[in-house]
């Protein structure tokens, strides 16, 4: 981490700004993509603990009427005289009356033995279904603490970001957003060109086929659109975001983060890359974005800039997936 009183060095150049900017937002992007994989696990855990807490419930339920039943047994024994069973059956006037109380009184004795055992083992299932939604709810707290953090990290990468910028000259600044606007034009010119179905000299036409195609076509409708961190559109993204959206307007269901998607779909070589396949970068991974062809990706760059098209070259490989 840079020293506080580095970003107001005035012997820093334009470069060197760009250098140390471009670190802290590719530190504040893998804290967002740790968010966003948090956020996945936060819904899984919000999904099991409801079903839990329903477990609970109907356990409690369960228990509840057994016990009931119990209960009713002993008040009709009251009402009965409160005479304990065997010894009504000794008081029997005669042995054929006896042999009856006799088997009445082991019919009793085995029906309020199972009731008993019945109720204990349904009072142990209570007792692990309120273990079980505790232990959900103690890693649902953690990974809200997680997200906090990851949160507070981008935050505090982009205002580290924001006061290098700052602490530019007027002269630099001005440089610095003539390529930031340039960069932003670009992006968009390629966007009209597409959608106005003219060719781009460098990407000529995306080869891509059936469900691949949708998503080629949704990301390259977004080019020059800023990114944001957590953003999943309509009009900002990051880039898991990005390739999320795109890929469900295909109908595929892609997990929310770039280290998650990975996991969907077949895995291919670099050398077997076709375009809409997803393309990751950095290690641990911290970048996705769509193959084109030619070497080429569309993707949400980083805080600062557009959804544009890059060679892949300017980031390091990690990995590919086919999704569907």
């Amino acid at each position: 981490m840079l020293a506080p009183t580095g970003y107001a060095d005035p012997t820093l150049t334009l470069d060197e700004v760009k250098t140390q900017v471009d670190d802290l937002n590719h530190k504040a992007e893998q804290a967002a993509e740790r968010y966003n994989a948090a956020t996945d696990e936060l819904t899984e855990i919000q999904r099991r603990l409801e079903s839990a807490e329903a477990n609970v419930e109907r356990q409690q339920v369960r228990v509840g009427e057994l016990t009931a039943e119990m209960g009713g047994f002993a008040a009709a024994s009251y009402r009965a005289g409160g005479i304990d069973p065997t010894l009504s059956a000794l008081m029997a006037s005669d042995p054929g009356e006896f042999l009856a109380r006799a088997s009445v009184v082991d019919a009793f004795a085995n029906q309020q033995a199972d009731q008993l055992a019945t109720v204990a083992a349904e009072r142990r299932r209570l007792e692990q279904d309120r273990l079980l939604a505790d232990e959900e709810l103690d890693r649902l707290k953690a990974v809200e603490a997680e997200l906090a953090e990851q949160k507070a990290t981008v935050e505090k990468h982009l205002a580290d970001a924001q006061r290098l910028l700052d602490s530019l000259e007027a002269e630099q600044q001005a440089a610095l957003e003539a390529e930031q606007a340039e960069r932003a034009r670009a992006a968009a010119a390629e966007q009209a060109s597409r959608g106005g179905g003219h060719e781009s000299e460098e990407l000529p036409d995306v080869p891509a086929s059936g469900r691949a195609q949708v998503a080629v076509d949704f990301a390259l409708a977004q080019l020059g659109e800023p990114y944001a961190w957590g953003g999943t559109g309509p009009s900002s993204w990051d880039c898991s975001g990005l390739t999320m959206k795109a890929w469900a307007q295909a109908g595929v269901s892609l997990p929310r983060s770039s280290s998650a998607q990975i996991g969907v779909g077949s895995r291919v070589s670099k050398s077997q890359l076709q375009p809409g396949d997803l393309v990751f970068f950095y290690s641990p991974i911290s970048h996705v974005g769509i193959y084109l062809g030619n070497g080429q990706v569309v993707h949400a760059t980083h805080p600062g800039d557009v959804v544009s098209v890059d060679p892949m070259s300017y980031m390091p490989f990690s990995g590919a997936t086919r999704p569907g």
